[in-house]
C-alpha cells in the first residue's frame, strides 16, 4: 500500500538528510466525524481545544457551525 500525500510529507520532512525549516504540518480539516477521526488517528492535534475557542478566535457567532477545524502535526 502506498503512502498518501500527507504521510509522504511527514516521512520526507523528518528524514535526517532533509534540511527544511519546517516543524509543523497544518490542515484545515472538514468538521465531520470521519475526517476529524482520520487526522486524529494519524497524530494530528487540534490547534484550539474546543470549537468555541476557534469560533471566538476567528470572530464567528457561537450559534454557527464551523465548516472546518484547524489541526497540526508536530514533526519532532
Amino acid at each position: 500500500m502506498g503512502l498518501n500525500s500527507y504521510e509522504f510529507l511527514k516521512f520526507w520532512l523528518i528524514e535526517k538528510e532533509n534540511r527544511t525549516a519546517c516543524r509543523f504540518l497544518t490542515v484545515d480539516a472538514y468538521n465531520n466525524e470521519k475526517t476529524l477521526k482520520y487526522y486524529e488517528n494519524n497524530g494530528f492535534k487540534y490547534l484550539f481545544s474546543t470549537e468555541l475557542q476557534e469560533k471566538q478566535y476567528i470572530g464567528m457567532p457561537e450559534d454557527k457551525k464551523l465548516r472546518t477545524r484547524l489541526m497540526y502535526f508536530d514533526l519532532l
